[in-house]
């Protein structure tokens, strides 16, 4: 008999956080143990896909437009989860780079999200199966990436640590050695054991 449903896995956390390494990681640990499995990077967003593109000169010019189109943010997630990673997780395991809560986070930063609102909408999103969030120091993640400055690095930081601390979720310190953190992670997979994943 087939599994109902396959766990949906992703990794959250600001850029140069690590999060494409430990996602496949992840995705490599479940092929060798012959499961099937999907990956996907970052969002695959129905409808605003290039979403991701926002810049803070736009986002200044079109805040009060952009808070009004929260709702339909929430739409397209909920569109996303449904219609696009719900059918895969009926044959598949799905390891997501980046979630719908990275999105939050954005909004977060750009000002077009309060945390009052924010708090709504995490409740409203489809909650993963497992969820990590991966946390490192603003100086090396600018060394990885320099997007951002130090201090806006800084800011995505508390931004991602609101968002892990109210949903309870684990927090990965990616400053540490690969295999480490991997271990820290697989170790949150126990209850896949006794679902025959591992």
């Amino acid at each position: 008999m087939g599994r109902q449903k396959y766990p949906l896995i992703v990794f959250c956390g600001m850029d140069g956080s690590g999060k494409t390494t430990l996602a496949k990681k992840v995705v490599e640990f479940f092929k060798e143990r012959n499961q099937k499995c999907e990956f996907i990077h970052a969002h695959v967003y129905s409808i605003s896909k290039h979403s991701f593109g926002l810049n803070e000169k736009l986002v200044n010019k079109l805040r009060f437009f952009l808070k009004l189109a929260i709702p339909f943010a929430l739409l397209d997630n909920l569109y996303t989860y449904y219609f696009k990673y719900k059918p895969v997780l009926r044959n598949m395991i799905l390891v997501c780079d980046r979630y719908f809560y990275d999105k939050i986070a954005r909004m977060m930063y750009y000002e077009i999200c309060s945390e009052s609102v924010a708090k709504i909408y995490l409740k409203l999103l489809p909650k993963p199966d497992y969820v990590f969030f991966l946390d490192i120091d603003p100086k090396q993640a600018y060394s990885r990436k320099e997007e951002y400055s130090e201090r806006e690095y800084n800011s995505f930081r508390n931004i991602y640590g609101f968002i892990a601390g109210y949903l309870k979720a684990p927090v990965l310190d990616t400053s540490l050695p690969l295999d480490v953190c991997s271990k820290q992670m697989l170790k949150h997979f126990s209850g896949l054991q006794n679902e025959g994943y591992i």
